[in-house]
């Protein structure tokens, strides 16, 4: 058994509908709300006002923005080895496939536009890119923690950051589940979510004498899935348990010592319920609870980051923000809501997340010295089986669906997946048949991807939908795999792995996914992972995919 490394909350920045981290703040004491009517997208959005940095997009310039106030507060640099930046986002410039979705321009791709990030600052590391739906910004965290705790880097800057378009808000509002007002999260009478944009950053650091005042620290992380559907949540709220229970433990902290709850709480009727489970699951029904969601929206990639920067200053000030918009709660457990403020009790919080592909993610703050004990890493991952999909004359349609055949299945729901889903359907099938993992717990399973493209083939499906300007508007059939980690989603449901289930997005295979992987069963967080590369663009496939065990 070792100590656990401390991991400081230091300088942090944000931008939301509401302004920067400073008028964010004193607007949420007031109860402002940054939600309005966008005739641009016909519906309520929170919108922020962003300078656009000549040579940058505008989701770029709210990331930079965020970047320059890091580095300028905390003295930190990019160009130093002992530096890495993390950066969530689920949809980055997809924004630019509206101009031309038959030739996809370079910076449509999530990876060389955080490159193209990195080099303004003259990065000695190469960016980590996470995409992980509605969690990635919890989910970064997750990976920043393993990063700092590994002793591969001194500091994590994490970033978040999604600029909102036709393509995000159609796309939503193809699931109807677009409040026809601002959102009121877990209101009887709530209607739906209500998107908005934003971005933040924070040092993450285990040098002590960085930490914002306060000293906030990083304690825990855990990252899960329900294994149950890809565009609804689950119904009993056991996939968010498993991952606000593995993050308290990993935090040493137990229900006594949590001061309040920060969750996603999007106003969707069955997220809020199944939140409301799962908070009930962890024994946390009793303890000051909140959503941001009614003061600046559903920020996606951001909100994970934003969120966590806002209840680390919460959880300092002692007390939380009113639940905007909240009157009265139908969720089936009685949560501790307000439209209020209320005072808390505790030196920790634990801020969750949840997403589409059934991901969930949840982390403990705390602003607790505790003694922290980890078991040493004495596991070792080993390789015990390796597939990667062959190569094919045939166009893709014809070659997959042969794959598929040849396992004598009836699975219909095959045929409704998109390319890349069905490209690593066929793979895991492959790669299982060699080497099982039916022995293994479902928590203790996970899966870990990487590729380039993260979701543009979709994309461009969802793209040309919505160029039609049907009377009906976009398909959400279409719309719910324009999210990379949906592909892994599916595995998750076929395959029942609750465990992790990160996407990450490089420019080239640099193995980051298996690394990532390693450190879950070394660490003891896993004992089976279905780890490797699954690209799928025009025709083009790249899947080749590894078991780990133990």
């Amino acid at each position: 058994m070792v100590n656990k490394v401390e991991i400081y909350l230091g300088a942090s920045s944000l931008r939301t509908a509401l302004g920067n981290k400073r008028e964010t703040l004193d607007a949420m004491r007031r109860g402002v709300c940054g939600l309005k009517y966008e005739e641009a997208f016909g519906m309520y959005a929170g919108r922020s006002e962003v300078q656009t940095i000549e040579g940058y997009s505008r989701f770029e310039s709210m990331i930079i923005e965020q970047l320059d106030n890091i580095t300028a507060e905390s003295s930190i640099s990019l160009q130093s080895e002992d530096v890495q930046l993390v950066l969530s986002t689920t949809k980055g410039n997809i924004d630019l496939l509206a101009e031309d979705c038959e030739n996809i321009a370079e910076a449509t791709y999530i990876y060389t536009s955080a490159e193209a990030i990195a080099r303004r600052y003259g990065a000695a590391r190469r960016p980590i890119v996470i995409s992980n739906a509605c969690i990635s910004g919890v989910s970064a965290f997750v990976v920043a923690r393993e990063l700092l705790q590994s002793g591969k880097v001194k500091h994590v800057i994490v970033a978040g950051g999604d600029a909102l378009s036709e393509f995000i808000t159609a796309g939503f509002a193809s699931f109807k589940s677009i409040s026809s007002q601002p959102c009121r999260p877990y209101d009887a009478e709530r209607d739906g979510l209500t998107l908005g944009e934003a971005a933040g950053a924070v040092l993450l650091t285990t040098d002590e004498a960085l930490a914002a005042e306060g000293k906030v620290r990083l304690a825990g992380g855990a990252i899960s899935n329900d294994a149950n559907h890809i565009s609804g949540p689950s119904r009993t709220g056991d996939g968010l348990y498993y991952a606000i229970a593995n993050a308290m433990r990993e935090a040493g902290v137990t229900k006594e010592d949590v001061g309040f709850v920060n969750t996603h709480g999007t106003a969707t009727r069955y997220n809020d319920e199944m939140e409301s489970k799962a908070v009930a699951w962890a024994e946390l029904t009793d303890k000051p609870l909140n959503s941001l969601k009614g003061y600046i929206g559903h920020t996606l990639g951001a909100s994970g980051v934003v969120e966590a920067i806002i209840s680390a200053e919460e959880l300092k000030a002692g007390y939380i923000f009113g639940t905007k918009g909240f009157t009265s709660s139908d969720t089936p457990h009685t949560l501790t809501l307000s439209n209020e403020q209320q005072e808390i009790n505790g030196r920790c919080c634990v801020k969750s997340a949840s997403g589409f592909g059934g991901c969930n993610a949840a982390i403990v703050l705390d602003m607790e010295p505790r003694t922290r004990i980890i078991p040493e890493r004495t596991r070792t991952a080993r390789v015990v089986a390796e597939y990667e999909l062959p190569q094919s004359e045939l166009p893709f349609a014809e070659f997959i669906r042969g794959e598929f055949k040849s396992f004598g299945e009836s699975n219909m729901k095959f045929y409704k997946m998109s390319d890349m889903s069905k490209a690593l359907y066929v793979a895991v099938e492959r790669l299982l048949a060699m080497e099982n993992m039916v022995y293994t717990e479902p928590t203790r399973r996970a899966i870990v991807l990487t590729n380039r493209s993260a979701s543009l083939d979709a994309d461009v499906i969802h793209q040309q939908i919505l160029n039609q300007h049907l009377a009906e508007g976009a398909s959400p059939a279409a719309f719910v795999y324009t999210l990379a980690n949906v592909a892994a989603g599916e595995m998750c449901i076929r395959h029942k792995i609750q465990g992790d289930n990160t996407f990450f997005i490089d420019n080239e295979d640099r193995g980051v996914e298996e690394e990532y992987a390693r450190a879950l069963i070394e660490r003891g967080d896993a004992d089976v992972v279905i780890s490797g590369w699954c690209d799928y663009l025009n025709e083009n496939w790249k899947v080749n995919i590894k078991l780990l065990k133990a």
